[in-house]
Parts: C-alpha cells; structure tokens; sequence
C-alpha cells in the first residue's frame, strides 16, 4: 500500500512539473513572437507550448486610423483571445530585420520585456480574455510597421498573427465637409464594446447609428444636438450575428459610414 502511495504521489509531482514547464503564466520570454526578427521562434518552438501555432486573425487590433499612423502619436492596441483554457500572448512591432518600431507602454496585466516585447503578467482564463497597452509611432519617414503577435489559448492550443499599420503620407485631408479624423475601434469587433472618435467640425444634429449590409438600421446610438469639437463615445452593441455591418454617422443631412467586421 505504502508503495502504490509513493508511486500516486510521484505521477502527480510529475504531471504539475510538466505543467509549469509547458506554459509561462507569468510572461513569455522575450523573442516569442513568431517574426522573421525572432527566427519565426514562439511558445511552440521553444517548448513551453506542445500545440503548433494556427494562423489567426482579429486578436490584434488597433484605434490607428485607416489612413495610417501619425508619427510620434501614441495609439491603443487590444489583443482579444476567446475560448476556453488559460491564455497568454506576446506582441512587438518590428521591422522584417526584427528593428523595433516606435515605442510600447504596458497596460492593465501587461509588461514590456527588454524594451521590445509586451507580455501578460498573469495567465487569463475569462472568455474573452483581452488586454490593452499603448504603442507610441516611430519618427516620420520609418514607414509601414509590422505588429506580430503569438498566443496561448492553452498549453496545446497556440495562434498567431501579423498585421500591418502603414504610416499616414498625406496631412490635413478631411474625410468630407463636417468630420475629420475618425476612428472605430476595435475593428474587427470581438465582444460587445465598440469606440468611436472624431472631430466635428460645426454644431449640428447628429445621429450615429448601426447598418447591417441591407441598408436596415438595427441600433440608434446617438441622437441629438451635439456642439463642435473632439468626440468620443464608446457604445455597447446588441447582439449581432457574425458579419460585416456599418457605422453611420449623420449630421445635419450629411452622412459617412466605417465598415465594421464583427467576429462574435
């Protein structure tokens, strides 16, 4: 009896120090992200993950507007994993020789690692599981800016992910005669939370509503008389299957939308 014990005993001690040697609850280590820079190395390759990453998209996303980044502004990046399991992730901005591009500030549960990478400080097991922090743009003329991104979803189930932020050529172009630089983030939307911000260049009646791509309205977010100025809302969408839908913003009579790709 005692010697089944000890075996018992010694097969858990086992299975939690495989545990702890195939996950990082407390951040990855630096250079996990997947990039050319990195060596293409991630959670997988470096064996604290046994599952091979699955290419993804929509985890990274960002309040850059579609006109590229302004250099040296500071922008909002979310990283949204859902499923089941406890989740993970790394990110760095980089050029395809690994150069970092810009600068990054940590978040709520995140950390920056040798000034290149952002990891979690602490496994999430909620579903979605989303963490923000901030990306400060390079210098003027540095071009586009690659965000690469690896993630755990748990110790068998890996993604990955690169998108591109290009860098904004032209200034002082509006988007027509009564909005300018308007953002909707995040865009795709995982979740219910939606932002959106603007400049409003006259006072007038403004409405933003929710289009499906019929043309049907299916939510009035806003409604009202609004002055002029800097706006910022943030919304909580209905219930919506996946698709693309639109985001209208009228003022006065005039009107422009922002697609939008919810991945719900």
């Amino acid at each position: 009896m005692k010697k089944r014990y000890l075996v018992g005993l010694s097969l858990a001690m086992l299975l939690i120090a495989s545990d702890l040697l195939q996950s990082n609850p407390t951040g990855a280590p630096a250079g996990r992200t997947g990039s050319p820079g990195d060596g293409g190395a991630t959670c997988f390759t470096s064996g604290c993950h046994s599952g091979a990453p699955t290419d993804a998209t929509g985890i990274i996303t960002t309040n850059v507007p579609t006109e590229g980044y302004t250099p040296g502004s500071t922008y909002t990046v979310t990283v949204t994993l859902s499923g089941n399991g406890r989740k993970g992730f790394q990110v760095s901005p980089q050029k395809a020789d690994g150069t970092l591009m810009g600068s990054l500030s940590a978040g709520s549960g995140s950390m920056v690692i040798s000034s290149k990478y952002i990891t979690h400080t602490s496994a999430k097991q909620t579903n979605p599981a989303v963490w923000t922090f901030s990306w400060t743009a390079p210098a003027a003329g540095s071009g586009a800016v690659d965000f690469y991104g690896a993630f755990a979803q748990t110790t068998s189930i890996t993604r990955k992910e690169k998108i591109t932020i290009n860098e904004k050529t032209a200034t002082g172009i509006n988007e027509n005669g009564f909005v300018s630089s308007l953002e909707v983030y995040p865009n795709p939307v995982v979740g219910r939370n939606l932002n959106m911000g603007f400049d409003l260049k006259k006072s007038g009646q403004v409405k933003i509503a929710l289009i499906d791509i019929t043309g049907r309205e299916i939510n009035r977010m806003v409604d009202g008389f609004e002055s002029a100025g800097n706006k910022q809302y943030e919304f909580e969408l209905p219930e919506m299957n996946r698709g693309i839908y639109f985001v209208q913003i009228q003022v006065n009579g005039e009107r422009l939308s922002r697609k939008i790709l919810v991945n719900n």
